[in-house]
């Protein structure tokens, strides 16, 4: 009987190991399997449960945020796998900013307006964008960013300098909308006469009486079949200013003469000249669509409307004005096929449509688009409707910047009685021959 009991005891000892050699197992193969499967690729559920992986790209801009609100968030929906940052730069230090970084092999992805200087684009700091792009822009708003059949920016929305203009003033004086420049000087004697300045204009900027008088030299000679081939040919140096355009500042000097503009309005910026124009001061405003809002929140009842730069000979009239930006990618970038992302989205209507919400105004150079503008623009429809719509100095290279610049300086001179008109000219082309000069 005890050696019953032992050989039960024995037996049930040996079953207990075996179990537990077998539990071992059981939840050894368990955890290989659990193992292995965490080692296998996700589902396609759960791969697409994961957050898109941002690829982050730089724009670089003049304009702050606000220019492109809508583009941005157009962005960051249709585009979840970039995060877009904008970087805004003030235009005074904007190409030096820019310039020195490109030229360290650094910078932002997408670059703002520089592949308009020769210079830069000869420095291969650009991405050649011909092969995705080419062929989808106006050639109006692409030549002065491409060299050598190859395209380096994109142009966006037109913008263009005209003249605002206080409907319910013209309205009170019975004056009716000038078509010729004589036309103007009688509109603005009527206002003298009655304490109203005829134009509000803010020369204390150069760049403000650089584009009045560019703005009647389109109209008197630029824009004419005389004179059509003449910023090309100045941009090469093959032209000069002295030589053709002092019958046009002699008639600019008119301005001057009748008291329209005076030396007080050296001392007149951008702000101050808005200013005039919304109080009711000012009859007329050489500005642009950028004004606007402004305009609207500081005067929300002002009637307000548009006609184009006026000169001696009539017609439509001319809009100072081109691709209010282009947008390039900078060669050095790393994220080069995100950043073409962003460009092929800006290429569409959709992408058009929201530069242009912000900018409103212009039209676009992207083919087969337009867009609806708004009726404080309605009087210079003839001139857009003509194509008048250009900024010369676009085709002036290495002097496109500079020269403009020494241009109003110049004017600014003329207007404080310190230059004539022939040493304006001189001097702007002086400053086109030093530049050019660097390049050879």
């Amino acid at each position: 009987m005890k050696k019953a009991r032992i050989i039960l005891i024995s037996s049930l000892l040996v079953l207990t190991v075996i179990l537990s050699a077998c539990g071992k197992a059981d939840v050894s193969e368990s955890k290989s399997e659990s193992e292995s499967k965490s080692n296998e690729p996700s589902t396609s559920a759960e791969a697409d449960s994961a957050p898109a992986k941002k690829v982050k790209v730089t724009l670089a801009y003049w304009n702050k945020e606000e220019s492109v609100k809508t583009l941005l968030q157009l962005v960051k929906d249709k585009l979840p796998d970039v995060d877009l940052q904008y970087q805004f730069i003030d235009n005074k230090q904007y190409n030096d900013i820019v310039k020195t970084q490109l030229a360290a092999g650094e910078g932002p992805d997408i670059i703002s307006g520089l592949m308009t200087d020769p210079n830069l684009v000869q420095a291969n700091y650009f991405e050649d964008l011909t092969a995705r792009f080419g062929g989808k822009y106006y050639d109006s708003g692409t030549e002065n960013v491409t060299y050598n059949g190859k395209l380096y920016g994109l142009p966006q929305a037109s913008w263009f300098n005209g003249l605002f203009y206080n409907v319910d003033l013209f309205d009170k004086y019975n004056l009716k909308v000038p078509k010729t420049l004589d036309e103007y000087f009688q509109v603005a004697e009527t206002f003298i006469q009655n304490g109203i300045k005829p134009q509000a204009i803010a020369f204390k900027d150069m760049y403000a009486p650089a584009q009045s008088f560019i703005a009647l030299a389109l109209n008197d000679y630029m824009g004419t079949p005389e004179g059509k081939d003449f910023s090309v040919a100045f941009g090469k140096g093959e032209m000069k200013m002295a030589d053709v355009l002092e019958p046009v500042l002699n008639t600019w000097t008119e301005y001057i003469k009748r008291g329209i503009f005076t030396k007080e309005m050296l001392g007149i910026d951008g702000p101050q000249a808005l200013d005039e124009f919304a109080s009711g001061k000012a009859a007329m405003y050489q500005s642009g669509a950028w004004d606007m809002e402004t305009i609207k929140k500081k005067s929300p009842n002002m009637k307000i409307d548009m006609f184009p730069n006026l000169g001696t000979k009539g017609g439509p009239g001319w809009m100072v004005g081109g691709p209010g930006v282009s947008f390039g990618i900078n060669k050095s970038s790393e994220v080069k096929e995100a950043a073409f992302k962003v460009l092929d989205l800006l290429s569409t209507p959709e992408g058009q449509k929201a530069y242009w919400q912000d900018n409103q105004g212009g039209s676009s150079f992207l083919k087969d688009v337009t867009f609806e503008m708004p009726e404080q623009y309605n009087g210079a429809q003839e001139a857009f409707k003509a194509g008048n719509v250009i900024y010369p100095p676009n085709v002036w290279g290495v002097g496109r910047d500079t020269t403009f610049a020494e241009l109003g300086k110049g004017l600014q001179d003329l207007v404080a009685g310190s230059k004539t008109p022939h040493e304006v000219l001189v001097a702007a082309d002086k400053k086109q021959q030093e530049m050019l000069s660097k390049t050879k």
